[in-house]
């Protein structure tokens, strides 16, 4: 064979080739502009639509006589990228139909992505006076309430008092077996006063306690003592029902002679506390704190602290107590319920002013005046933490009592209430704990003698409808489907402190 015969075959199999890619281009050319408009929601188009033109000069007609004389071979064909068109509305991005409910899954076969999730559902049937507040929340989020409940199963079951149901086997629930019991006034005193016994520095937020009847005689005991070792001594304690609420049945006292005992004791026992006599004034008022902690878990533990809270204030003057004021509770006693009926209550739909105002609108005041605000959160924070801490023993024996581990059953968070006086050198003292906090965003308002009527608290709205709502979005069960994008990322008014410990 010739030296030259091999470049002129491979010459010539080169030509066929190109000649083969450009007629298979050309067919793919036409088969592209077949679209079903049906599947794909777009009109055919023609291929010269396709295919953009390039301006020539000269007639058509003589550019075209010159395309077809002159017709040099083109290069072999590379594989031209082309963009897939958008999926039409009702297709996923793999172009099969979408449907509620289902999923798609990846072409790698990777876990399934849903195309469109469906909306996390609430039971909402329980929820009693947090009601309104929780169906704004849910409408923020544009999830699906079930307002009178549903045969198959929710994501969340929202209770107004407490969880004793025994027909709930999968979702959450907001109320945590055992909680209710555990913050009453005398179960806290004993969680606390074990705490007290150990690390006593640690837990010097909460007032000396005594629980009545069964404490009464060294009650009685350890004050004369006191009174003995300094007869300057002239303290006021303050009694509180175990079971109370709203203020019911609160009453102050100088001495342990003055306790009431006839009856009272025995069928309503009772806890009594040292008063705090120099709080923290405002416009020369008493005040306290109402803070909302989620539990979101407890194994392990895991709390957060709402950054907005209620600030509760009296609505006469404040005077350290003396016996001519002990009965004075618009001035000793800060509970909304009891000072709403004070003709001195002042409703304001303003967040720094009026009888309840925002906690943030009392930092920035305390922070006019120079006060470190990092370390009375800081301290605050403690606080709750160290009360938790030392719930938790007794929590998880109701836990594990009420919802066995492998048997079906809901997991619990909770909203907690906590009570919180600041005194006058700004440190936090817990007041109480309540397990059902009030979440109504409206207050009774009295047109005439006997006569009210509810009027919405924007005060109210601003506060609570943002704890109800970034504590739905921390406990979305479907954030993860969601990936980065799932709503439980997007939490702004609570402060995580799952990380924080006892030193």
């Amino acid at each position: 064979m010739l030296r030259g015969s091999p470049e002129r075959e491979l010459a010539a199999w080169w030509e066929a080739e190109a000649e083969a890619a450009t007629a298979a281009k050309a067919q793919a050319a036409k088969e592209q502009v077949r679209v079903d408009p049906g599947a794909a929601g777009e009109p055919e188009r023609k291929a010269a639509e396709e295919q953009p033109k390039e301006p020539t000069p000269g007639p058509p007609r003589a550019a075209e006589e010159g395309d077809a004389r002159v017709s040099p071979r083109p290069p072999p064909a590379l594989p031209v990228y082309r963009p897939k068109p958008a999926p039409a509305q009702g297709l996923c991005p793999h172009g099969k139909s979408r449907s509620k409910g289902r999923s798609c899954k990846r072409s790698s076969g990777q876990s399934d992505e849903y195309c469109s999730p469906r909306p996390v559902t609430v039971d909402s049937s329980k929820a009693r006076t947090s009601l309104d507040a929780l169906k704004i929340s849910i409408r923020q989020l544009k999830w699906k309430e079930f307002p009178f409940g549903r045969r198959l199963p929710c994501d969340i079951y929202w209770h107004g008092v407490s969880f004793h149901d025994s027909d709930i086997f999968s979702g959450q629930v907001n109320k945590f077996p055992g909680m209710t019991e555990m913050v009453r006034k005398i179960t806290l005193s004993r969680a606390v006063r074990i705490m007290q016994n150990l690390f006593p520095e640690e837990y010097n937020f909460y007032p000396r306690s005594w629980i009545l009847p069964d404490e009464f005689q060294l009650f009685a005991a350890q004050v004369q003592m006191v009174k003995d070792g300094d007869p300057s001594w002239k303290p006021t304690f303050i009694v509180k029902p175990d079971s109370g609420c709203q203020g019911d049945g609160i009453y102050l006292i100088k001495d342990p002679s003055d306790i009431r005992l006839a009856g009272t004791l025995q069928s309503r026992p009772a806890v009594v506390q040292e008063y705090i006599c120099k709080p923290l004034l405002i416009d020369k008022l008493k005040f306290d704190i109402r803070l909302y902690v989620l539990l979101k878990s407890l194994d392990p533990l895991e709390i957060y602290i709402a950054k907005e809270g209620l600030s509760r204030f009296c609505t006469e003057p404040y005077q350290e107590p003396n016996p001519k004021n002990l009965h004075h509770i618009f001035m000793h006693l800060t509970n909304y319920s009891l000072n709403i009926h004070s003709g001195k209550f002042v409703h304001s739909d303003s967040t720094s002013t009026g009888s309840k105002r925002t906690f943030s609108s009392i930092l920035c005041r305390l922070s006019s005046k120079g006060v470190d605000i990092k370390k009375v959160w800081s301290d605050i924070i403690s606080l709750v933490i160290k009360t938790v801490i030392a719930l938790t023993p007794e929590l998880k024996v109701f836990y594990q009592s009420d919802i066995p581990a492998g048997r079906p059953g809901p997991t619990c968070f909770q909203i907690l209430g906590f009570d919180i006086l600041l005194m006058k050198n700004l440190k936090p003292i817990l007041l109480e704990v309540n397990a059902n906090p009030s979440m109504r965003i409206e207050h009774e308002q009295e047109l005439s003698p006997g006569v009210f009527e509810n009027v919405p608290s924007l005060v109210d709205e601003e506060v609570k409808v943002a704890v109800i709502r970034d504590t739905l979005r921390l406990m979305d069960p479907l954030k993860k489907k969601r990936g980065n994008q799932g709503t439980g990322d997007r939490t702004r008014d609570l402060v995580h402190a799952k990380h924080a410990f006892l030193h």
